[in-house]
């Protein structure tokens, strides 16, 4: 795995564009907060996650 960041907000909102951007703010800025236990299930969920080493792609068995 690289040493290099696994997201890049500024290049996901350079591919998106600003109309779609600016649409998922609003839509964040309008959804309800969530509740306690959906917050402990999301940090539960993403504190089990173990990221897969990359695999060189199978050869074809042709």
């Amino acid at each position: 795995m690289s040493a290099g960041p696994l997201f890049d907000r500024k290049e996901v909102e350079r591919r998106l564009g600003p109309a779609a951007v600016e649409a998922s703010r609003r839509n964040a800025a309008a959804a309800p907060p969530l509740r306690p236990e959906q917050r402990e299930f999301l940090r539960a969920l993403f504190a089990s996650v173990s990221f897969a080493e990359p695999q060189a792609p199978a050869a074809d068995a042709a």
